[in-house]
């Protein structure tokens, strides 16, 4: 009954979500019916692509959020915010590009060719994870029970000195390099994305632990929580990083501590729309003035910075796929020259001479170049990545290979073997925004030090002084906390 009610809630938000992108389509139908045939046309193919990514792209029993992401990029970056923008100024994109017919018309197939490969990919996938394995002649053997693991005493002990020594020796210098307004360099993305990160990864782990245990909640643990929390605080807060940067974070800590009531695909949709579409901007009154502070903002800030947000160089993706088709028409296509950067993204320039800049400076620079940009802080979608290097096959390429991913998340997310799975694959589903949105060469090097943080958070909670064992057959369903 649960789950039919449950399947009825997803239906009738999805249902609100297509009434309000049909709206969006027909208001600027009717504010650009002049443009031309091509332009509206192309956009209707997005508004369809979206709708069907919407129906078939998001699944109720996924075990992840990372297809919601995937739509919610979609249909804000690619659909929302360009329609909003071109309504707005007809003649001039937001990063400084000067607006054809053939240009918007193409880029507009180009996204709704990654929202139909990306969800025919998925769809596929899915199918064949659901599909029963075929029989076969031998007798089955019986999988063994799930061990349950608690961490002991000693490890939580280790992994907190670990943090505050972490916090105490590195945040300084995070909080200095924000004062000073420096350039980044390897060594503050080491301490930032790694070392700081590491009281988020041991947090998120130790709730899933705490959460899955079912035992009573003891004062210590309780403790332990809340210390951790004020070091994620210290480390993850609008003074010291961007909203990509702490989005992730927080919205990772209210999926796993309240992971139960979130199992819920309707109740994942509406936090992470709600997260995107009005937190999100809202929050920029303050990462964007550090000098800010909350007595002196008034309501009013927040609903215009809300208002003025989709007009920002924050959703610059679309206009950038609309740069990256046209730098592949009068140079031609790249060949994978920007993957190879990409994955090599921990390779020194010192050492790689010929090292690619990563994809949302290589589009900056040939906007300075022919256009009236200024600087080269802009967004690289994975779409725009796919098409640079392979054309309209790398964008199908790049989705499919996002589909599996997607995938490999919700499979991560159903293990019960490992308490490390479940957190670092809903943190990695909502990082997917910050991929998804690029530079891929950043979002690799961002991605790969949170895991290495996920990953020594695990062994300091785990490998020094070991962990106790026990099975409890009653871990087959996620548990509430109580």
């Amino acid at each position: 009954m649960m789950k039919i009610k449950a399947s009825n809630n997803l239906f009738s938000l999805r249902v609100l979500l297509a009434l309000v992108i049909v709206l969006i389509e027909v208001v600027f139908i009717n504010s650009l019916a002049s443009a031309g045939i091509e332009f509206i046309l192309s956009s209707v193919v997005v508004t369809i692509a979206l709708l069907i990514q919407l129906r078939f792209g998001v699944r109720q029993t996924a075990g992840a959020p990372a297809d919601l992401v995937v739509f919610i990029f979609s249909w804000l970056f690619l659909d929302w915010a360009p329609k909003v923008q071109l309504i707005n100024m007809p003649q001039r994109l937001i990063n400084t590009s000067t607006v054809t017919i053939d240009g918007v018309a193409w880029t507009n197939l180009v996204c709704a060719l990654f929202m139909i490969a990306f969800t025919l990919f998925y769809a596929f996938l899915s199918k064949r994870a659901e599909d029963p394995p075929p029989p076969t002649d031998a007798a089955p053997v019986a999988a063994p029970a799930a061990a349950h693991q608690e961490f002991a005493a000693g490890a939580v002990g280790l992994a907190l000195v670990v943090c505050v020594l972490v916090v105490g020796l590195a945040a300084p210098s995070a909080y200095a390099s924000v004062e000073n307004l420096g350039a980044a360099t390897p060594a503050t993305l080491v301490i930032k994305r790694f070392l700081l990160f590491l009281p988020t990864a041991t947090l998120v782990i130790l709730l899933q632990e705490t959460v899955r245990s079912r035992r009573k909640l003891l004062f210590s643990r309780v403790c332990v929580l809340l210390l951790l929390l004020v070091l994620v605080l210290i480390t993850e807060n609008t003074y010291t990083e961007k909203r990509n940067a702490i989005g992730p974070v927080y919205i990772a800590l209210l999926l796993v501590l309240f992971q139960n009531w979130f199992a819920i695909g309707s109740r994942r949709l509406l936090l992470l729309v709600g997260s995107m579409v009005v937190v999100f901007p809202a929050i920029a009154v303050f990462t964007h003035n550090h000098q800010q502070s909350l007595s002196n903002v008034s309501l009013n800030q927040f609903s215009d910075q809300i208002a003025d947000h989709y007009f920002s160089i924050n959703y610059d993706s679309w206009a950038n796929i609309y740069t990256a088709v046209e730098v592949v028409k009068v140079h031609g296509m790249q060949w994978g020259h920007q993957l190879l950067g990409s994955v090599l993204f921990f390779v020194p320039s010192s050492i790689w001479s010929a090292k690619p800049l990563a994809t949302g400076i290589f589009l900056a620079d040939y906007l300075i170049a022919n256009y009236s940009m200024w600087f080269t802080n802009l967004s690289a979608p994975l779409v725009a990545e796919g098409y640079l290097d392979f054309g309209p096959g790398g964008v199908v390429a790049y989705a499919g290979a996002m589909a599996w991913f997607v995938m490999f998340l919700n499979r991560q997310s159903l293990r019960r073997d490992a308490l490390v799975a479940f957190p670092m694959a809903t943190y990695a589903s909502v990082f997917l925004m910050i991929i998804l949105r690029g530079s891929l060469m950043i979002a690799l090097g961002f991605a790969a030090a949170a895991f290495l943080s996920f990953c020594l958070a695990a062994a300091l909670l785990s490998a020094k002084f070991g962990v106790r064992h026990r099975v409890a057959g009653r871990m087959g369903a996620r548990p509430m906390v109580s």
